[in-house]
């Protein structure tokens, strides 16, 4: 029977995760940067900023946080933060799913989107999340849930997208 897989499973395709779930894996960001509040610009390939008037690439527009002496991400508040994860590997056999652990909801302190994953992506994937409140964050914590289904069959080709193989 095709389904969500067990969260033991998940782990098996994610360098580096917090806990393992019943139905998906908690994982903590790597490394978290503070985006600009800037003009964002896409065409193509070509993703990045604005920024006095000159095309700056998304790379070199974001200034990294590192946590505190205490292992604390501390988070502003009204900025928009870029969220690297681990490396993770979808299966042809599976879809990903990326969710906010409950915790961060029902405090309404960050606001995630979630994320899809095809079948066959390979790499330190991102999220964004946009501070409400001022938040002081565990590096340790497990800020996303992922989740992955079992596809209808299996997937003729791999995803070959923009981001495939990103490192941060």
């Amino acid at each position: 029977m095709k389904g969500v897989w067990a969260g033991e499973a998940v782990a098996k395709h994610v360098s580096r995760f917090v806990k393992a779930n019943p139905n998906g894996v908690d994982v903590a960001p790597d490394k978290i940067f503070e985006l600009p509040d800037e003009t964002i610009f896409i065409q193509g390939r070509k993703r990045g900023y604005i920024i006095d008037s000159k095309f700056v690439d998304q790379a070199e527009a974001k200034k990294e946080i590192v946590p505190d002496g205490d292992g604390f991400w501390n988070l502003k508040k009204g900025k928009l933060y870029d969220l690297r994860f681990p490396q993770i590997s979808i299966p042809l056999t599976a879809t990903g799913f990326a969710y906010p652990r409950s915790t961060f909801n029902r405090l309404g302190i960050l606001k995630f989107q979630t994320a899809v994953w095809d079948s066959g992506y390979v790499g330190e994937s991102s999220q964004q999340v946009f501070a409400f409140l001022p938040a002081k964050i565990h590096r340790d914590e497990g800020w996303i849930q992922l989740v992955f289904i079992d596809n209808r069959e299996i997937s003729k080709q791999a995803y070959k997208g923009h981001y495939q193989n990103e490192r941060h």
